[in-house]
């Protein structure tokens, strides 16, 4: 019984810390994720992307200027 008291006062005394700064953390873990998510999107898209940046380019070689 005293194990588990003990365990009950040291989570206590833990967990209510002083939570100053977590809201920054979050967000840099927030864009982190996003630009990870970015770089992997555009390596999935890699061939789609090459294909319609060519399409495009040659589209744009062939119009006439006015």
């Amino acid at each position: 019984m005293q194990v588990i008291q003990f365990t009950r006062a040291w989570l206590a005394a833990n967990l209510g810390r002083d939570e100053h700064g977590q809201g920054t953390v979050e967000y840099v873990l927030l864009i982190l994720g996003v630009a990870l998510f970015l770089v992997v999107a555009a390596f999935a898209l890699q061939g789609v992307l090459s294909t319609s940046i060519s399409k495009i380019a040659s589209w744009m070689g062939i119009q006439q200027p006015p």
